[in-house]
């Protein structure tokens, strides 16, 4: 039994604690739930069980059958999966990433090799065991993630927001291997806003609020269940009815990283002014890759394409016009500043200073980040950071936006939030907006139409009803 007791702590120079008097208890072979909107302190809190927060503030004790833990016992005996895989692989190749852990605890290289192979066999990835890492789509890398921590063997799993980056196939895949590491007896703490896959496993649910444990339940909590929301809320638009100008024509595209497979096989598209697009599709489809290359960040290898007027499309001629947000946020946040990162490309257009302190307080507020204006980006949560990205994309009021799995870190009443706030912006700018992700909208309704990629191919898309 795990028991975490009157656990506080307190970042380095800041004056509110993150986590306030924190109390929970995991047994062998339990799985608990840690749930709460974005910045309530769920990532904090795993990293404090694991013993990788900064030096602040900390007080509270971590125990083990009524025995407090030590550093050196936390670090071998805790596993964590980070909410954004990119920050925790380290190695080039996927037996390398899976072997890492293994080998820093002095385990014998015959027994890597079959923890190497069950970790992958575990989360659907053997056969890529010398792809390079850096060539994995995002739902891959979190899986590799999951084997590479499973491989050490830990006692008591952390996981992150684990579904966040995963299509229905990754999460059935990881609900399989989270029912067996609970049937050998280890411990799971998930914070997670989608609890709907894991609800047959979850023993219970700690609701976080403001860095505190509000409430303790054994049932699942409605306000985080998808389907409670879908019946009751829709993002509402009005739809477009004859769209008459494509804001971009893609032709017969074609592209492959160096040494991989095609990503990308003739694909032919064309989205008009002010059309609501949802392009659907599993991990590693090549979703991410065509936005990239519709924002002129990379270049086909073939193919025709014209982007609002340019072809081919470059990134700097399309400053201000196109917009891309990452899939992972932290890749597009450098500044010191909350304000100066969504300031960034309105400085790069010259526009005056009165012009640019409105655009990013209206930003800002239309995404529900202004109280984090003066907030270093890389010290918010993956959701806070979301939603920060997303002002700094809007500001210019471009004519496409691009967004590449956007509701990572968003919970099911933001999501459709953010639905809502990206129709208030085609409607007010008639702004073509593509939604890239591998589930269905939390708004069945949003999109003037569905298209499904599969295999680096773009089926005949699904009109949706106007």
């Amino acid at each position: 039994m795990i028991t975490v007791q009157a656990l506080s702590y307190t970042y380095p120079e800041q004056d509110s604690p993150a986590l306030s008097d924190i109390s929970l208890k995991v047994g062998p072979g339990e799985c608990i739930c840690i749930v709460g909107h974005s910045g309530c302190g769920k990532t904090t809190l795993l990293l404090a069980l694991k013993g990788l927060l900064p030096e602040g503030e900390l007080s509270g004790s971590i125990q083990s059958r009524d025995t407090p833990l030590t550093r050196e016992a936390i670090l071998s005996g805790f596993g964590l999966v980070f909410q954004n895989a990119e920050s925790q692989l380290l190695c080039s190749t996927v037996y390398d990433e899976v072997a890492f852990g293994p080998e820093n605890l002095c385990v014998l290289p015959a027994e890597i090799n079959q923890r190497i192979i069950a970790a992958l066999t575990a989360v659907d990835l053997l056969e890529f065991g010398n792809r390079n890492v850096e060539r994995f789509s995002a739902g891959q890398k979190q899986r590799l993630c999951i084997a590479s921590v499973h491989s050490m063997q830990p006692k008591v799993l952390l996981l992150d927001e684990p579904t966040s980056q995963l299509d229905r196939k990754g999460r059935n895949d990881l609900l399989g291997v989270l029912n067996r590491l609970k049937a050998q007896g280890i411990s799971i703490i998930l914070a997670e806003h989608n609890i709907e896959p894991f609800i047959g496993i979850i023993d219970r649910y700690y609701l976080m609020s403001g860095g505190r444990i509000t409430e303790t339940l054994k049932q699942p909590p409605e306000q985080y269940r998808c389907k409670h929301l879908q019946a009751d809320a829709h993002a509402s638009h009005n739809k477009v009815v004859a769209p008459a100008e494509a804001i971009f024509s893609a032709e017969r595209l074609m592209f492959s990283y160096p040494g991989s497979e095609t990503i990308l096989n003739n694909v032919t598209l064309s989205v008009m002014n002010g059309e609501l697009v949802h392009l659907h599709g599993e991990n590693g489809c090549g979703k991410s890759t065509l936005l990239k290359i519709l924002a002129g960040a990379i270049q086909p290898d073939s193919g025709a394409l014209t982007v609002y007027g340019e072809c081919p499309p470059k990134a700097g001629k399309l400053l201000g016009k196109v917009a891309l947000l990452f899939q992972n946020p932290q890749r597009q946040l450098f500044e010191d500043t909350v304000s100066e990162e969504v300031s960034f490309t309105l400085k790069q257009l010259r526009l005056s200073a009165e012009e640019i302190e409105y655009r990013v307080l209206s930003a800002l507020s239309v995404c529900e980040a202004l109280h984090l204006k003066d907030r270093l980006p890389l010290t918010l949560s993956f959701g806070e950071q979301h939603r920060v990205a997303l002002a700094s994309v809007i500001a210019p009021n471009p004519k496409l936006i691009l967004l590449d799995e956007p509701f990572a870190g968003l919970d099911p009443t933001q999501r459709l939030r953010l639905l809502a706030i990206l129709s208030q912006i085609r409607d007010e700018l008639e702004t073509a907006i593509v939604i890239a992700s591998h589930d269905p909208l939390p708004d069945m309704e949003w999109a003037d139409r569905v298209i499904t990629m599969q295999s680096g191919r773009i089926d005949l898309p699904e009109e949706m009803p106007l």
